[in-house]
């Protein structure tokens, strides 16, 4: 697995554990939105990074005890061959596992479910069904996204799904969304930020505005009616 960066840190990434996020090189979207196009298109990946796999491991296997959990972002980590047996190296340390994902490959999702190696897994929804393509920036092939969507409803541990509310995506958008992934157990929205000091995939996408609190939160409200009780609007 190869891992382009690590915040050591985390309160928020995992709730109710003090955990190690790791985010992964590359990913087979191209969301214009995003805001780690380092990590988006590290082409020829080894070259783009010096933390090595064992590395990491014997660092994590020192901090067993002042971590607990241990986070799995990207990228896209599902892209990665290696992917559960490092979580199966994370497990014998003992640490919880969570892993954040675009959906995009159930089978990987679902080896690891079968295995036990998860035990929270965060799963981005893009936008509607009619406009994930112009979201992700490429052809999705949404029957695997909702596959996904599926197996985290009926097997996973514990999951979220979520929402960048990026430019373009209307209050409608979102209101497809929850009727998309009704039944789910916990739906967030997120807020788009776009710093001047942290460029986007696509730099024409920094200006655009986005929907802000005020009315993700009249939209959660609506959301809420629909039989989506947990969750809400983050920051």
């Amino acid at each position: 697995m190869i891992v382009g960066g690590i915040q050591w840190t985390s309160m928020v990434d995992f709730p109710g554990h003090i955990a190690v996020s790791l985010f992964t090189l590359g990913c087979n979207y191209r969301c214009p939105f995003c805001h780690n196009p380092e990590l988006v298109l590290a082409s020829n990946q080894r070259s783009r990074t010096s933390i090595t796999e064992s590395w990491i491991l014997a660092e994590l296997e020192e901090r067993v005890g002042f971590y607990d959990a241990v986070v799995i972002s990207g990228g896209e980590p599902t892209l990665h061959d290696d992917l559960a047996e490092f979580f199966s190296e994370l497990r014998r340390m003992g640490y919880a596992t969570k892993l954040d994902t675009n959906g995009s490959r159930p089978e990987v999702v679902a080896a690891l479910l079968d295995r036990g190696l998860v035990d929270f897994v965060a799963m981005d929804i893009k936008a509607p069904r009619n406009r994930y393509a112009a979201l992700a920036g490429v052809e999705v092939d949404l029957d695997s996204v909702e596959q996904t969507m599926h197996l985290l409803k009926e097997r996973a541990p514990d999951y979220e799904f979520r929402t960048t509310v990026a430019p373009t995506l209307t209050a409608d958008d979102l209101l497809s969304i929850g009727q998309w992934i009704r039944g789910a157990k916990q739906y967030f929205l997120q807020l788009f930020h776009a710093g001047p000091d942290k460029p986007l995939l696509d730099p024409a996408w920094q200006d655009k505005p986005a929907l802000e609190k005020e009315t993700l939160e009249t939209v959660w409200e609506q959301l809420r009616a629909m039989g989506l009780r947990e969750g809400g609007v983050r920051a």
